[in-house]
């Protein structure tokens, strides 16, 4: 029997990502609604310790990630152009009060590692929400408006034309 992980942020396979989950948990992720940046699985010592085990998905950053695992199916998807599905968590910065929910159908439109808030090796991948969903339950700028200024070294997510269409 094939059992999936009872808590994980990407859900995959060798054929690519099924779904991702938004849910403010990396230091590196940024949120805009219609696009965000999403950061990879791994480089974190979640086995926490006796005495703070409350703390097991949440440990800092502390080693490289690497393109293996559910990093690989996401970079899969990006490669194939299959949409993902995603959701947003009441912990992430757009996401609801309470609990989950499904936002849409994603694009994968970039791929790469980077240097890390942490300075430590991290995978990012750019989504952008496809046309001809129902809006997004909440109010988020226009994407043109989305465009990232350059004042940190992350901003990477929507440099000017990253997500045009």
């Amino acid at each position: 029997m094939f059992c999936r992980p009872t808590v994980a942020g990407i859900s995959g396979d060798a054929n690519g990502a099924y779904s991702v989950a938004v849910s403010g948990g990396y230091e590196d992720d940024v949120d805009l609604g219609e696009a965000f940046t999403f950061t990879g699985s791994g480089g974190r010592d979640l086995k926490g310790t006796p005495g703070n085990r409350k703390n097991l998905r949440t440990a800092p950053q502390s080693k490289d990630q690497t393109l293996e695992g559910v990093n690989k199916s996401l970079h899969r998807s990006f490669e194939s152009g299959n949409p993902v599905r995603v959701i947003r968590g009441y912990k992430g910065q757009l996401g609801p009060e309470t609990g989950y929910r499904y936002d849409g159908l994603y694009k994968i439109e970039k791929a790469w590692p980077e240097t890390g808030l942490a300075g430590f090796l991290v995978w990012k991948f750019a989504f952008k929400r496809m046309a001809g969903q129902d809006p997004l339950p909440f109010d988020a700028p226009p994407l043109e408006d989305q465009v990232a200024e350059g004042s940190g070294k992350n901003d990477e997510t929507a440099r000017d034309g990253e997500f045009e269409e």
